[in-house]
């Protein structure tokens, strides 16, 4: 990043990182930390001839490593220090070719700058990053799209040094006391003052028990240097065989997740362990996965799983939970060794579709059940005290709830099941939902497992109204949960979105219907957010199963045949001026052409779905232009003109709604969905 009167502390977006087998520089004579969690030293903007060699000769004397978010042109002009940065092991970013406002640029010239650069460092050190950071740490939904044509995702950094601004030492040296385990810290290649501020830095780190790491493509957040991240307690070996050890996995604003692995080194098998987690005054725990708790603050007993009780000589295994509250001074341990036998319980069916009730787009192959789509869902009905949900998904946040209470969070849960624990002994309701978007991330479901004593029961029952929601941004959720226009500082935008709260799933739950969310963030009717993926649009990917899988097409079973379908395509086409070089002459053309390709649209939902369909076409206030209001009426009446009474239109007024846009880059917030869906629910109450 460059010092800029248009730079903005927003999105604080994600590094293209790369991993290269090298030697570790030797820590200095303080001797080899102790590390109890990991944060990640970022430099942006270099190789600069003499800056880098003078910061990589301090990170040196630091003992440390690492990340160096290069820009293509400097490691074009400067590769002997490219090669230097890898020698000395740094890892190396990719951010854009000359730092320009990527999101003022075509998606074309935005691929164009990602791709050189991959291409320079490539060229200079066989390597290619993985991991994406934009020039001014400015981002959107159509430059997300085209960094994920590259496999690049996009991370957050948790603390600015602000070096950039001629900060002090010891301002940039307070700046990075914010940083916790897991964390990201932007500095620079080339201020004076943040040479000076980095073996105070590295000293106060290691002071906390923090070591510097690299930062994982899979999740964002700093990891150990091979990829691992250290336990945050100190192992416990008692009688028996049993250790077990505590490490926080993630953080956020009010919570957290944790992790506790449990060993056993001994020589005989384990049957059965038992672990106590002992938890701060005012932390709770609200979501347990495999393991079954007692108890969810202060001492909580958490014992093994049917299937992870049992452990061989030099075996392990993990149980995680999502808390409120903080993570300092957790501990687990092992009392007493060898506990009950493992408790018993049911797996989930073979036929996983079997006991649930779903209607979302997804895949159903030997079992395994997969799905991309925003706000798919999937209800169960248990008897017991506890039921597990079988996940594998290490790329989406997911809502649960019981009986119809209000929904606990299950963050990036992995490869897992989940447990809900602590229920009477009485017949309940699941409903595990899909909060985020994942086009190139198919998530996996493998069904409901009844706890110790308990059994699954018949699904639930279908309803009888259906709903099918389709659009983009607004109908996704993207960043509704946000409460600021800039989410970077409170998770980015996954974890601020939430599908399972937006207008249209509101709505159908206001309506008793089961419902779809068919919608991809950026996406337009026929010309995506500011020109980006020329040549395709959501028509390409609406007669999806997975989204951006080619051939993946949904086999729409006879009974999904909505009363209802509302759509939202437009803003994206119309939000932004055309470039130079996109296929229309001008506005007009473009409105032109939305409108044949809606009436085209309209038609296959009415092949598709019958006559009776009410087709719902929405669209809001855009500040810049009035084709989109235009065209809509149009279509509505042409429509409405040749006998096609069940085309309607339904205009959200953002005055009149009292809509704060309060949500990640402007999008409706959690409140705005709401008032949404109270007048969508009033309208659609209308058609009769």
């Amino acid at each position: 990043m460059k010092r800029s009167s248009a730079w903005r502390s927003a999105a604080l977006a994600g590094a293209v990182v790369l991993q290269a087998a090298i030697a570790v520089p030797a820590v200095s004579a303080a001797g080899t930390p102790s590390c109890t969690g990991y944060v990640a030293l970022t430099f942006d903007d270099g190789p600069t001839s003499g800056n880098t060699t003078t910061l990589l000769s301090t990170l040196a004397a630091a003992g440390v490593r690492a990340t160096m978010f290069n820009v293509g042109q400097n490691v074009q002009a400067n590769p002997d220090l490219v090669r230097a940065e890898v020698a000395a092991g740094m890892w190396l970013g990719n951010h854009s070719w000359d730092h320009p406002h990527l999101t003022q640029l075509s998606a074309a010239d935005q691929a164009s700058q990602i791709s050189r650069t991959q291409d320079a460092v490539k060229q200079v050190t066989g390597l290619t990053p993985n991991l994406f950071r934009p020039p001014y740490l400015e981002t959107d939904d159509a430059l997300r799209t085209v960094e994920r044509q590259f496999g690049l995702t996009e991370i957050n950094a948790d603390v600015d040094s602000r070096d950039w601004n001629n900060t002090t030492v010891d301002q940039i040296v307070t700046n990075a006391r914010q940083l916790q385990a897991g964390g990201v810290i932007l500095m620079h290649d080339w201020p004076p003052n943040t040479l000076q501020a980095i073996p105070t830095i590295v000293t106060e780190l290691r002071a906390r028990g923090l070591c510097a790491g690299r930062i994982s493509p899979t999740t964002g957040r700093a990891v150990a240097p091979d990829g691992t991240t250290p336990p945050s307690s100190t192992p416990a070996t008692p009688p028996g065989g049993c250790a077990a050890t505590y490490r926080t996995a993630g953080t956020w604003n009010g919570g957290f997740q944790g992790e506790v692995t449990v060993a056993n080194p001994g020589t005989t098998t384990l049957n059965g362990w038992t672990v106590t987690l002992t938890l701060p005054a005012g932390t709770t725990i609200g979501s347990l996965w495999n393991g079954v708790n007692t108890g969810t603050t202060g001492a909580v007993s958490v014992a093994g799983a049917s299937y992870n009780a049992t452990l061989a000589p030099g075996q392990s295994t993990t149980f995680g939970f999502v808390a409120s509250g903080s993570a300092a001074g957790i501990t687990a341990a092992c009392p007493g060794g060898p506990t009950a036998p493992p408790p018993t319980g049911p797996t989930p069916p073979a036929d996983v579709l079997a006991q649930v009730n779903t209607v979302g787009r997804l895949t159903d192959q030997d079992g395994t059940v997969k799905y991309t789509w925003p706000g798919v869902y999937f209800e169960g009905r248990f008897h017991g005290t506890s039921v597990g949900i079988v996940l594998d998904d290490a790329n989406n946040d997911y809502e649960v709830q019981i009986d119809g209470a209000a929904p606990t969070a299950l963050l990036t849960p992995g490869r897992t099941t989940a447990w809900i624990d602590g229920l009477s002994d009485a017949d309940h309701a699941v409903r595990v939902a899909k909060r985020t978007e994942s086009p190139w991330a198919a998530g996996q479901f493998g069904g409901f497992v009844a706890g110790p004593g308990g059994r699954l029961l018949t699904r639930p029952a279908a309803r009888t109204r259906q709903i099918e929601f389709i659009g983009d941004s607004w109908t996704a959720g993207y960043g509704d949960m946000s409460t600021s226009h800039d989410c970077a500082a409170t998770g980015g935008i996954n974890r601020n979105s939430n599908a399972n709260q937006t207008f249209g799933a509101l709505t159908a739950r206001s309506l008793d219907a089961d419902y779809q969310i068919n919608a991809w963030s950026g996406m337009g009717m026929v010309r995506n957010y500011n020109g980006g993926n020329a040549g395709t649009d959501f028509r390409t990917y609406y007669d999806r199963a997975l989204q951006a899988v080619d051939g993946s097409t949904w086999q729409r079973p006879a009974s999904w045949r909505p009363q209802t379908v509302v759509v939202g395509l437009g803003i994206n086409d119309f939000s932004t001026p055309l470039n130079a070089g996109e296929r229309w002459a001008d506005a007009a053309a473009l409105a032109a052409d939305y409108r044949a390709a809606y009436l085209a649209f309209i038609d296959k939902l009415r092949a598709q779905y019958g006559p009776d369909t009410y087709l719902v076409l929405t669209y809001p206030y855009l500040s810049n232009t009035g084709d989109l209001a235009d065209s809509i009426t149009q279509i509505v009446q042409r429509k409405n003109s040749q006998g096609d009474a069940r085309v309607r239109a339904f205009y959200y007024d953002n005055t009149a709604l009292g809509l704060d846009l309060l949500g990640c880059d402007w999008h409706p917030s959690r409140q705005d969905h709401q008032k949404i869906a109270t007048a969508l629910t009033g309208f659609l109450n209308t058609l009769q």
